[in-house]
């Protein structure tokens, strides 16, 4: 999700409750992706932007903590929110959590409790993701400062800034300089971990 709607996928093998679940979750915003088994959830998880993981317990062909561990072990930024279609013990719900789910939820679900854990969920994984962006780039921009320090001239120094701005905001970047005698000199970056052809640019 970026700056958009959040997609979440609405996993369950009854297709009444999946509508259901689908339709509260649709007119609340969300764009909304199904699957009716735990193999189809996996496949989905790794081959479309998923944001939000609605699961159901029961599943025919793996148990929904199965499912959630391996969404965890392989995307553990997505959030997954347990539905159980009964009144769970203490057992279930710590089985759930223990195997990595971030909420759930048990039938009768209420529309506007499902809306809000949702939100909830979603608003801590994305205060995560902005937080892990701030450190990876401050990071970026001290180890960047560094090679500044360390660079043997002008040129090298462009170019040092260059690939630090590349990483720093995963793209490509070019700092461009003029030297004391007019000259003007630019550092280029391909991207992160790339550097432009010849380093420096002489742009006299």
């Amino acid at each position: 999700m970026d700056g958009g709607r959040a997609t979440v996928l609405v996993v369950d093998d009854s297709r009444t409750k999946r509508y259901l679940l689908v339709s509260w979750l649709t007119r609340a915003g969300f764009a909304v992706l199904e699957a009716e088994n735990g193999a189809d959830a996996l496949v989905r998880v790794d081959t479309d932007p998923i944001d939000l993981v609605v699961l159901d317990v029961r599943l025919p062909d793996l148990t929904g903590f199965e499912v959630c561990e391996r969404i965890k072990s392989a995307h553990p930024a997505i959030p997954v929110i347990h539905v159980f279609a009964h009144a769970v013990d203490v057992v279930d719900r710590a089985q759930g959590l223990t195997r990595g789910a971030d909420a759930y939820l048990a039938e009768p679900i209420d529309p506007e409790e499902l809306v809000a854990t949702a939100h909830a969920a979603l608003r801590y994984y994305q205060a995560r993701q902005r937080a892990e962006l701030l450190a990876e780039r401050l990071t970026g921009l001290a180890d960047t400062t560094v090679a500044v320090h360390a660079a043997p001239n002008f040129a090298r120094l462009l170019q040092a800034a260059a690939s630090g701005a590349a990483q720093i905001f995963k793209s490509p970047a070019a700092v461009v300089a003029e030297t004391f005698d007019g000259d003007c000199l630019a550092g280029v970056s391909a991207g992160p971990r790339g550097r432009g052809p010849g380093g420096a640019v002489d742009g006299r």
